[in-house]
């Protein structure tokens, strides 16, 4: 089985309401990118010969689903609780949800919306969005309208692959899937590495 029929498989195994449902999982574990998915839905659309609006509805439906659960956890904990909580994941400091509060504060509705454009920026967004107790109905509105022009343009790319078909298709399968993997890799060494040196100057200073 190639790579294209393996990934129409999936995608046809889990259908729309479970293609929105592991949309709705990278909010809750971040370092999985959606992206990964969002090509191969409109590869299954043009496969099966499903409208291509099909599978952005699902995909855009996931993403909101997923803020609205992390929307909720912060909203819920509150400020003092959620520095409590992020304080305790590896790599992660409660200084982040400071930044991210005055970055809501400051920008409000454009900063969900642009935030859905970049990986696990995404996702740490709508805490302070429920920290901050912002009106249910703008959260949703800003985190479609930026997830559905997002997930558009991958699910858009995989869909005109799929049209194209052949070996056209089996190219962008290997190669998008490799870039994705090393491009996901480096960024968490990145992170991993900047933030282990970031506490290691905190014990020194704090040592000194």
């Amino acid at each position: 089985m190639s790579l294209a029929d393996l990934a129409i498989s999936l995608m046809e195994a889990l259908g729309g309401p479970g293609i929105a449902l592991v949309i709705a999982a990278e909010a809750l574990f971040p370092p999985v990118p959606g992206e990964f998915l969002l090509p191969f839905t409109g590869v299954t659309a043009a496969a099966t010969g499903q409208n291509v609006l099909v599978p952005i509805f699902w995909t855009t439906l996931g993403s909101v689903l997923g803020g609205l659960l992390v929307y909720g956890a912060g909203r819920a904990l509150g400020l003092r609780r959620t520095r409590a909580l992020v304080a305790r994941i590896p790599l992660l400091d409660a200084a982040d949800v400071d930044t991210a509060v005055r970055f809501f504060d400051r920008f409000g509705f454009p900063a969900v919306m642009l935030a859905r454009f970049v990986p696990m920026v995404r996702t740490f967004i709508s805490v302070p969005a429920g920290i901050e107790r912002m009106r249910v109905i703008s959260f949703v509105a800003a985190t479609g309208l930026g997830s559905g022009i997002w997930n558009a343009a991958f699910v858009l790319a995989g869909y005109l692959f799929g049209i194209a078909g052949g070996e056209a298709l089996e190219s962008f399968v290997r190669t998008y899937s490799l870039v994705l993997a090393v491009v996901g890799l480096l960024g968490i060494a990145v992170f991993a590495r900047r933030r282990l040196r970031a506490r290691r100057s905190v014990s020194r200073d704090a040592a000194g």
